[in-house]
C-alpha cells in the first residue's frame, strides 16, 4: 500500500481542493487525515460559532406597551431541565415550544442585559451593543459601537489565514443607507467601523468557494468576466471532478469518510440548485443563473428563502472549514418586513409597537417563525456528521434578538444556544442568569444592570466556547467595554 505522502492529494486537517479560476473547496473532517495516535479532541477542528440576530424583541411578560402589561408568550414555563415533552406542552402558548425537537441540546438563557442607554434610535443602539458589549456613539438612527464585535475576535483567533468572518444579511436595505433606511450593523471590524454585510446568497456562495477574479487591468475585465461566467456555469463538483475522483480513490478512506464526502458534495449541489431555483423560482440548475439574484437581494417576497439559504450556507461554511464564525442579521435597523398571518397583512415593526389590531398575536406568530428559521439552521447542522460525532455538538449555534421587547427594553434580551462546542457548554437547560425578579418594564432604550448579567458576559462565554483565550492563555473574561464587570456565565459552562 502506498504511503500517505505518495498520494497525489496531500492534505492535513485543514483540507482544501483547489481548481482553476481561484476555485477552492474545503472538505469535512475525514478519519484518513487524522493523526494516528491523536486523541479525538486533538483531531477536532476548533469549535464553530454561528449567530442569528433578529429584530423588534419578543412577546414576553413584564413588558408594558400602551400602559398594558403583556402576557408571557416566549419563555418556557419553568427554569431547569428541558425535555421535548415539556416544550411540546408549552408549544401552544410559548414560542420556544417550536424548538421542542432540540430541547435536550439547548441552553435557553433569560436575564441578559444590554448595558448602555440608547442615544437616539433604540434599535440602532441595540444593534451596536448586542455583539460588542461596547459603549455607543451618539446618533439618531445610526449610532456606532466603540469596540469590535465577537465575530471579529473569533475570526482573528481561529479562522484560517486570518480570514474575515462570514457575515450575512437578510433585510430590505443596502449598505450606505441613510436616515431610517439602514441595515442595522451588529458586526464591527474596529471601533466605529461596522462590517459590510453580504446580502446575496450567491455572493456568499462565491466567498465560500472562492470563485473570484484576480485581474486589476481594466482592459482585461471583459475577458475575465467571460472566463468566470464559464466557470460558474458548472457545478463545483464538475469543476473539481479530477481532484474529487483522486480523493475518493484513496484506499485509506473509510466507509464513513466516503459517506461524509458524499454528504458534503450533495450539500454543494443542493445549495447550487437552491440558490438558482428557490429564490429565482426558475427550473434551471445552471449555477450562472445565481447571478440574477444579485440585483434583488432586498426583495421582501424572497426573504424567507434567503434566510433559509443563508442558514444552509453558514452550516456549509463551517463544515468546509471556510470559517469558524458566521453571523446572520435578519431585518435591518428595524424589521419592517410585511407579513400576512391569518388573513391580516401588517408590517412587523408596526405590530411590535402595538399600532395594528391583534398585535400581540401577530408578533407571537412572527416569534414562532423566527425560531422556525433557527430550527432550520439546527436541522441543517444536524444533517452533517463527522468522525467524532454530530457536527452540531462540535460548535454552538445561537439565536438572539437585538432587544427584549417591542417597547425597546434592554433587559431580558433573549439568547438561545444549541450545541456544546465539544463539551464546553451545558445543554438541556432553561436558565435565568439575572436577578429573580428583573422586570422589563417599558424601558425605552434604557440599559439594564450589567453588574448582574451584562451582554459582555455572554460574549465572553461564546469566546470561551470557541477556544479564544487572552494573551496569557487564560480564558477570555474581559471582552466588551473595560468599565463592565469581567466574567463569564459560569452557569452555562460544563466545567467551572
Amino acid at each position: 500500500m502506498k504511503s500517505r505522502a505518495s498520494y497525489p492529494l496531500k492534505m492535513n486537517r485543514r483540507m482544501v481542493l483547489q481548481g482553476a479560476g481561484g476555485l477552492m473547496l474545503g472538505l469535512p473532517v475525514l478519519e484518513a487525515f487524522m493523526p494516528r495516535k491523536a486523541a479525538a479532541q486533538d483531531a477536532q477542528r476548533s469549535p464553530f460559532v454561528i449567530i442569528m440576530v433578529s429584530d423588534n424583541g419578543v412577546v414576553q411578560a413584564g413588558s408594558s406597551l400602551d400602559g398594558n402589561s403583556e402576557p408571557e408568550m416566549f419563555w418556557p414555563t419553568a427554569t431547569g431541565a428541558l425535555t421535548k415533552e415539556l416544550l411540546l406542552a408549552d408549544k401552544s402558548t410559548r414560542a420556544t415550544g417550536e424548538l421542542a425537537d432540540y430541547a435536550e441540546q439547548l441552553l435557553i438563557v433569560r436575564g441578559v442585559n444590554l448595558p448602555y442607554n440608547s442615544t437616539g434610535c433604540s434599535h440602532s443602539a441595540a444593534d451596536a451593543q448586542i455583539l460588542t458589549g461596547a459603549k455607543i456613539t451618539a446618533g439618531s438612527t445610526d449610532c456606532l459601537a466603540t469596540g469590535v464585535s465577537v465575530d471579529t475576535a473569533i475570526a482573528k483567533a481561529k479562522n484560517p489565514d486570518g480570514r474575515e468572518p462570514l457575515v450575512l444579511h437578510a433585510g430590505m436595505f443596502s449598505p450606505g443607507g441613510t436616515g431610517f433606511d439602514i441595515p442595522g450593523y451588529v458586526s464591527y471590524i474596529a471601533p466605529n467601523q461596522p462590517r459590510t454585510y453580504i446580502d446575496s446568497p450567491y455572493k456568499a456562495y462565491q466567498a465560500i468557494t472562492r470563485v473570484v477574479g484576480t485581474t486589476t487591468d481594466p482592459n482585461a475585465a471583459q475577458a475575465e468576466a467571460r472566463r468566470l461566467q464559464a466557470l460558474r456555469s458548472q457545478s463545483i463538483n464538475d469543476l473539481l471532478r479530477r481532484q474529487i475522483q483522486e480523493l475518493l480513490a484513496r484506499p485509506d478512506l473509510s466507509k464513513g469518510d466516503v459517506d461524509r464526502l458524499d454528504q458534503h458534495l450533495t450539500a454543494i449541489r443542493d445549495l447550487e440548485v437552491s440558490i438558482a431555483t428557490t429564490t429565482l423560482k426558475i427550473p434551471d440548475e445552471d449555477v450562472a443563473r445565481m447571478e440574477q439574484i444579485d440585483p434583488k437581494p432586498y426583495d421582501q417576497t424572497s426573504r424567507e428563502d434567503r434566510v433559509r439559504l443563508h442558514s444552509e450556507l453558514m452550516a456549509f461554511a463551517v463544515a468546509a472549514d471556510y470559517t469558524r464564525i458566521a453571523v446572520l442579521k435578519i431585518g435591518d435597523r428595524i424589521d419592517d418586513q410585511t407579513y400576512t398571518i391569518n388573513g391580516q397583512t401588517f408590517k412587523f415593526h408596526d405590530a411590535s409597537h402595538r399600532s395594528v389590531n391583534n398585535s400581540i398575536a401577530l408578533c407571537h406568530a412572527v416569534d414562532r417563525q423566527m425560531l422556525g428559521s433557527y430550527k432550520h439552521l439546527l436541522d441543517t447542522l444536524s444533517a452533517y456528521t463527522t468522525p467524532t460525532g454530530p457536527m452540531l455538538d462540535q460548535g454552538v449555534a445561537v439565536w438572539a434578538n437585538q432587544c427584549a421587547t417591542g417597547a425597546h427594553s434592554f433587559t431580558n434580551v433573549p439568547w438561545i444556544l444549541a450545541g456544546t462546542a465539544n463539551g464546553v457548554l451545558k445543554k438541556g437547560l432553561f436558565l435565568n442568569v439575572g436577578s429573580a425578579q428583573m422586570p422589563n418594564g417599558s424601558q425605552d432604550g434604557k440599559g439594564g444592570d450589567p453588574s448582574v448579567s451584562g451582554v459582555n458576559k455572554m460574549l465572553n462565554t461564546l469566546l470561551t466556547a470557541a477556544g479564544v483565550t487572552k494573551s496569557d492563555g487564560a480564558p477570555t473574561d474581559n471582552f466588551g467595554d473595560p468599565s463592565l464587570p469581567k466574567g463569564v456565565f459560569t452557569e452555562l459552562l460544563a466545567a467551572t
